[in-house]
């Protein structure tokens, strides 16, 4: 496999990857999102950038380490293939971060007010 017809290969299990886990969480973040944000526009804007994060990074950890790894056909596609599940996982642990502070915010809210 030539140089070219690789790196499309490696580019497309990336997007692959991230195509099938977008659409296993779209439908839950979605609903999480519009319970979390003040009103759809504005869980409409983050559902869009989540899923844009979740497809860029790990199209850039895939296209960095084709840039360094160096081995036979085989070998270089299972790197890009750990490498877009690494990105991927390193997207939704931001993306869990990110949406666990405001669901924390509700929480000590709710504790709160069961107390007084």
């Amino acid at each position: 496999m030539n140089a070219t017809t690789l790196l499309f290969t490696e580019i497309a299990i990336s997007l692959a990857t991230s195509l099938i886990v977008l659409y296993l969480v779209s439908n839950s973040l979605k609903a999480a999102l519009l319970d979390l944000c003040p009103n759809q526009a504005q869980a409409g804007f983050w559902l869009s950038y989540a899923r844009v994060m979740l497809l860029i990074a790990p199209l850039l950890l895939v296209l960095l380490i084709d840039s360094v790894a160096e081995g036979d056909t085989l070998a270089e596609l299972r790197t890009a293939f750990i490498a877009a599940l690494a990105g991927m996982l390193l997207g939704l642990i931001n993306l869990g971060k990110k949406m666990y502070i405001p669901v924390e915010r509700q929480t000590r809210r709710a504790g709160r007010d069961d107390k007084a």
